[in-house]
């Protein structure tokens, strides 16, 4: 078995794009990453795409290397991670599925000395019956190219909180106005809350951040209207939060989500 590794988002999709695929909840990341690279491709030297292949068969493991962020593991064997650790040995800070922690430390110790350990820890959660929920007064739209000033604001706003996020505004803002993927929760015709989701891959879409400046209960809401928007293009529909956060997780189960993984970054 190989790894074969290029910085061509598409050479990598051509190759593990069905691998992926076929497991889109656990390989969420990868492949939404993928999807928006494809789309606007970057030249940028600090990515790197990789999968690991049996001679003359299957592709059994990957790995994605966005410009600007981490790298993210899809679920791979030990002879896997151990063949990654020895060609990569700097490859960490690295987000792994929690089920892999164990393996990926014991690769790193092995084959590089390099003691990895747990620095952050996220939940993904699947929507599976949403549950009715009493909203306040207002109504949902999608947003356009026509609310993209108001949104750059609200976006800058948001990630003051996240000032460790390396996404951009043509991530966050501009291609999802592009394909329909922010949500607004209106009020008396003036917006209050967004909501936005991934590109649809695999059957699958990703929720992303939810805002609302002023009222949560608004945040809420166009969480929900988000959800509906999304249950009606994707079989899976699927959100984020910090693992430690039980305010967010009872908000997400109360409109029917389930936790169904962790992701988690390691680092030396």
């Amino acid at each position: 078995m190989t790894w074969y590794t290029s910085t061509d988002v598409h050479a990598f999709l051509a190759a593990a794009g069905d691998f992926l695929a076929a497991n889109p909840i656990d390989h969420t990341l990868l492949l939404t990453e993928a999807a928006y690279l494809a789309a606007r491709p970057s030249a940028a030297r600090d990515q790197l795409y990789g999968w690991w292949q049996r001679d003359g068969g299957g592709i059994t493991g990957a790995f994605l290397q966005a410009p600007r962020h981490r790298p993210i593991l899809s679920i791979i064997s030990n002879d896997g991670l151990e063949s990654l650790a020895e060609l990569y040995p700097d490859l960490p800070p690295v987000g792994v599925d929690g089920k892999l922690v164990d393996s990926v430390v014991t690769a790193w110790r092995r084959r590089c000395g390099v003691e990895l350990s747990e620095r952050a820890r996220i939940r993904l959660y699947r929507l599976g019956l949403r549950r009715p929920l009493k909203l306040g007064p207002g109504r949902a739209r999608v947003a356009t190219l026509a609310d993209r000033e108001f949104l750059v604001s609200w976006y800058e706003q948001l990630m003051k909180a996240s000032p460790d996020d390396p996404s951009d505004l043509t991530y966050v803002v501009d291609d999802p106005i592009g394909y329909g993927g922010i949500v607004l929760w209106e009020v008396d015709g003036r917006p209050k809350a967004m909501a936005c989701r991934s590109r649809l891959v695999a059957n699958m879409v990703r929720l992303g951040p939810v805002y609302a400046p002023q009222n949560d209960r608004n945040g809420e809401a166009a969480l929900v209207a988000a959800c509906d928007a999304a249950q009606a293009v994707a079989r899976n529909v699927l959100i984020f939060a910090e693992a430690s956060d039980s305010g967010t997780d009872a908000i997400y189960r109360s409109v029917g989500f389930e936790p169904v993984l962790d992701r988690v970054m390691l680092a030396s």
